[in-house]
């Protein structure tokens, strides 16, 4: 994917996050193409958020997008289930050795498969350095604050890439 590609699949990313809050349907796939169907839920969200519909993904409107995918993932009732885990199980951070770290690490490899400025981590239970490093990667990515701590906002965030791909 190309630079532009990928923001335009962040987009896609955001729409589908916030549609999924409302519908079990969502709108569009995080495929990197404007297309006529982006196109309309983003004159969608722009209409739901009082701003001009346009269809065009403007400042305003991707600073919107941001806000709302933010509130929506943060306001989720539990973890996405890549794998059965509770609200209890999170947070995951440095010195931690679990199953729950072993999956953050496949969801993370993922991302490393897929993108080129993440490391694949070894497939272990332990979370270390590495692993809180590319934690706080992954975390500048989705607009959070980088403290490597996994919470529910960057457990749901990853899980929700991990399961598109």
């Amino acid at each position: 994917m190309t630079g532009k590609e990928r923001v335009i699949a962040e987009i896609q990313q955001y729409l589908r996050n916030i549609a999924r809050s409302v519908s079990d349907e969502p709108t569009v796939i995080p495929d990197g193409i404007y297309s006529d169907e982006t196109k309309r839920a983003v004159s969608d969200f722009q209409r739901s958020v009082g701003l001009a519909e346009t269809g065009v993904t403007d400042y305003a409107t991707f600073d919107a997008l941001v806000k709302e995918n933010r509130r929506v993932i943060s306001e989720s009732r539990s973890p996405k289930q890549v794998m059965p885990i509770k609200n209890s199980d999170l947070p995951l951070y440095y010195g931690m050795e679990n199953e729950f770290v072993e999956k953050l690490k496949i969801m993370l490899n993922s991302v490393a498969d897929k993108h080129g400025n993440f490391r694949n981590l070894e497939r272990n239970a332990v979370f270390d350095r590495e692993t809180e490093n590319e934690v706080k990667r992954w975390q500048k990515v989705v607009f959070t604050e980088e403290n490597g701590v996994v919470d529910k906002f960057t457990w749901n965030t990853l899980s929700e890439y991990y399961l598109i791909k």
